[in-house]
């Protein structure tokens, strides 16, 4: 008897708890749904803890990996450009190219699309000089028609301007440089002839070298037969 006395207060203990936890969890649920800004945090809440899920587990359905079309393949482009030239390769064009000018060096970032091209958070860069927007943390398009020396900005400025262009060397493929006012365009179809001259003259005098030590190779063979022959005789 005293057995059940005594087992008696844990039990109401015991609901007593519960009915307070209860309240508690009523008390908020009223709270959240009462309250708008409640009510729409819970909904970020959510729809973010959705967009991890889906971005987790959804296989990507091209190239690109973000519901966009996939990256095209274009052929490479070396040349030179001007500030009114590069205008053109914003994205927007037939074949998609974009195109970056970094510290007086033109970038291809048509890989980057969904940053730089159309509807991308800096979409504003692209067919641009974007030096001055990355030294600034500006995203405004620079509309400039001369060439920017870039002689106003400070030496951070300058620093982050060159880490970045060290950013884009490793990341896109060099096209060529952004012209200044009368900076006639590199032909860089020179450069490659040059370079296979080079090529051609280096496998010519290898060649030449190969071929010359089988000649001294067959005269110390010519030589050897020869001292052989005599002391047989």
């Amino acid at each position: 008897m005293m057995a059940a006395s005594a087992g008696a207060p844990d039990t109401r203990s015991n609901v007593a708890g519960d009915d307070k936890s209860s309240s508690m969890l009523l008390g908020i649920v009223e709270e959240i749904i009462y309250s708008p800004l409640n009510l729409a945090l819970v909904a970020v809440i959510v729809f973010l803890f959705y967009k991890i899920i889906k971005d987790r587990y959804e296989v990507p359905s091209n190239k690109s990996g973000d519901g966009s079309p996939p990256i095209p393949d274009l052929p490479k482009l070396r040349r030179d450009f001007t500030i009114q030239e590069l205008r053109a390769y914003d994205g927007n064009n037939s074949d998609g190219r974009i195109l970056m000018a970094v510290n007086g060096s033109v970038y291809d970032v048509t890989k980057a699309k969904r940053f730089y091209g159309p509807g991308g958070p800096y979409a504003s860069f692209a067919g641009r000089d974007a030096s001055r927007n990355l030294a600034t943390f500006n995203v405004e398009p620079n509309n400039k028609e001369d060439y920017d020396d870039l002689s106003d900005l400070n030496a951070m400025e300058m620093d982050s301007v060159r880490e970045w262009e060290m950013q884009f060397k490793e990341k896109y493929d060099l096209v060529g440089k952004l012209l200044r006012k009368g900076e006639q365009p590199t032909n860089y179809d020179d450069e490659e002839e040059d370079s296979n001259e080079v090529v051609t003259e280096t496998n010519t005098t290898a060649t030449a070298s190969t071929t010359s030590a089988h000649t001294k190779d067959d005269a110390v063979r010519k030589r050897v037969a020869n001292s052989t022959e005599e002391e047989a005789k």
